[in-house]
């Protein structure tokens, strides 16, 4: 219905024009109902271009005061004085705000856009009542107020100035293909303006070439519309261009075999023959010239439609993140023709996975990898300019690499576990024997030494007993030490807001704690929420010569939120992390936290961390 309404549109401006006959007088009205009637109803059927296609739909008025211009009625000639001035002004200010997508470019036009339109209001009423010879309809009382005709003028021409400067300098901001697309609107847009105000100011033989420039908007948009695929016309100008010639190709063959199969046979077999060679041709013929149109549409660069088809095809028989990596970087190499591609996930810093397409090179283009508003990783080239068959690429593949991107983070997680776990046996390893084992060794030898002396010298038996006791007690604590090093003992036995407290004691500062929920924690987060506080505390007193210091713990929901804050000195600029900050982050991090540390609003540090609470995790 939408498309029939907007076609019937035009429709109605062609037997209009046909009805206005050629009087030779006010072409501008035919050249702006032509040029611009016909790509409002091809937006609104198409449903591109937001607002620009009704706008240019308006044109139709053109066309109603050029056939109301030629009828002798005095009613007509009012239509004519009303309807002339609305979709010459529009076009010259709000279309040119609009275009290309159908949005301001910014709330600050808004304005702009309100002037505008009293503007031409005021304009079109004076001009409809002006009380001058051939006006049926004017009034003698406006006479008075006929001079603001010419300031009204001057206020939409400047506006009109405005817009098109608007235009420029987004066209200069612009990049990749969409600087393309708004450079031949910008070129149509001001030969536009300056066709629509020259008549009044240029001689008389010049107006030829005005009446030529009222087409250069429409011609201009249509080119970028074909040769930049603005409001996605590529696609089916391709199919009209293939099928198109196909056609044409057949039928100019079908009569070729024909005309020589009937020197050698019937027609019956003739017909045959003929029909034969059209059947075997018409698929790889279609082939090529689809190809054809593909690179004369899109010029070195891949046809979007059928990338992005490939790409969903390879992307449903990927799994493992390194392979769906690559199929998004074979698409963006092919879409592009770019001598480098490269797809990264994770921080560049620390990238999870990373995969490469020709040789390395400057990086010109590089879009981020999105998925639900989570930046995973980037796209980069070297080379290539249209940013917008990149950044297709990059949204379709979101949803694939979102699952690669989990996959290799949790592959990741599992090696740092393996690595965690492997150094924590190390260094138990490491205690045992060089703590434990050698005192233990010791005792050992120190009981010989007792039995050998027990008989001949009970005094020195009983020395040496007594050392035995001695490193029982070593043993003893390198066994606490352990134990310590694998989950701290006070935290079993106080629970996690005793054990801080406790930790407090041995600190030359004031420290509160304010709990609310941490009675019942996993064995995990207990563990990690007291290395966080206690690495804090400790930072505080030794690095910071706080005088206070303020612990919160509190569950809320699904998390447990820490915050320790201090009135201290603060971190000092440019101070790397050191083993306890990286510590603390690792501990929160693996369990799916977030860790930060930063000033405080008046002063000191601030060390925050949120860590997902589940049902108890005793492990």
């Amino acid at each position: 219905m939408r498309a029939a309404l907007a076609w019937a549109v035009f429709g109605l401006a062609c037997v209009l024009i046909i009805l206005g006959g050629s009087s030779g007088e006010h072409l501008e009205d035919v050249a702006i109902a032509l040029g611009f009637v016909p790509l409002g109803a091809y937006l609104v059927a198409r449903r591109q271009g937001g607002v620009v296609g009704p706008l240019c739909l308006l044109a139709v008025f053109s066309a109603v005061a050029y056939a109301a211009e030629a009828h002798p009625a005095a009613w007509a000639v009012w239509v004519a004085r009303w309807v002339w001035a609305p979709p010459l002004l529009v076009v010259c200010t709000v279309l040119l705000l609009h275009v290309p997508d159908g949005e301001l470019p910014g709330r600050r036009w808004r304005p702009v856009v309100y002037v505008s339109a009293v503007a031409t209001a005021v304009f079109t009423l004076l001009v409809a009542f002006a009380p001058e010879e051939g006006n049926p309809l004017g009034l003698g009382a406006l006479r008075p107020v006929m001079g603001a005709l010419a300031p009204v003028l001057v206020v939409l021409v400047l506006i009109a100035a405005a817009c098109a400067v608007g235009l420029i300098v987004r066209t200069v901001r612009a990049r990749g293909q969409r600087r393309l697309q708004l450079l031949w609107i910008c070129v149509g847009a001001v030969c536009f303006v300056a066709s629509v105000f020259a008549p009044s100011v240029v001689p008389p033989y010049v107006l030829p070439l005005t009446l030529a420039g009222m087409f250069a908007l429409p011609v201009s948009i249509a080119v970028a519309m074909l040769r930049h695929d603005l409001y996605q016309t590529g696609p089916l100008l391709r199919r009209f261009l293939t099928y198109g010639l196909l056609a044409a190709l057949m039928v100019g063959l079908y009569a070729a075999v024909l005309a020589g199969a009937s020197a050698l046979l019937d027609a019956g077999p003739s017909a045959a023959v003929a029909a034969g060679a059209v059947a075997i041709a018409v698929e790889p013929v279609r082939r090529w010239l689809a190809r054809a149109a593909g690179r004369m549409l899109y010029g070195g660069h891949g046809d979007p439609l059928e990338i992005q088809s490939r790409l969903a095809g390879r992307l449903a028989e990927a799994s493992a993140p390194g392979e769906i990596l690559a199929v998004v970087a074979d698409a963006a190499a092919e879409a592009l023709r770019t001598p480098y591609t490269r797809v990264r996930l994770g921080p560049e810093q620390e990238p999870l996975k990373s995969v490469e397409r020709g040789q390395p090179a400057q990086i010109t283009m590089s879009v981020p990898l999105r998925f639900q508003g989570e930046e995973l990783g980037r796209l980069d080239v070297a080379g290539g300019d249209d940013v917008r068959a990149l950044e297709q690429i990059a949204l379709q593949a979101g949803a694939a690499l979102a699952a690669a991107h989990r996959a290799a983070a949790l592959q990741h997680s599992r090696l740092q576990l393996v690595t965690t776990r492997e150094e924590e046996r190390r260094r138990i390893t490491r205690d045992l024997h060089d703590g434990l084992g050698p005192v233990l060794a010791g005792i050992g030898f120190t009981a010989d030494a007792a039995r050998n002396a027990l008989e001949q010298d009970p005094r020195r038996a009983l020395t040496l007993i007594g050392e035995i006791r001695a490193q029982v007690g070593e043993a003893g604590q390198s066994v606490r030490h352990l134990v310590r090093g694998l989950r701290p003992p006070e935290l079993a036995q106080l629970g996690i807001v005793k054990a801080v407290e406790q930790t407090a004691l041995g600190l030359r500062m004031e420290v509160s704690i304010d709990a609310d929920g941490v009675a019942e924690l996993g064995a995990a987060v207990e563990v990690a929420a007291y290395h966080v506080v206690r690495e804090a505390l400790t930072n505080a007193a030794r690095h910071a010569s706080a005088a206070h210091c303020a612990v919160r713990l509190r569950r809320c929901g699904g998390t447990l939120e820490i915050e320790v804050a201090d009135d201290g000195t603060g971190i000092p600029e440019r101070t790397g992390p050191g083993i306890g900050l990286t510590s603390m982050r690792e501990r929160v991090e693996e369990l799916d936290g977030a860790f930060s540390i930063g000033a405080g609003p008046r002063g000191g540090t601030v060390v925050r961390a949120v860590i997902p609470v589940q049902e108890r995790e005793d492990w």
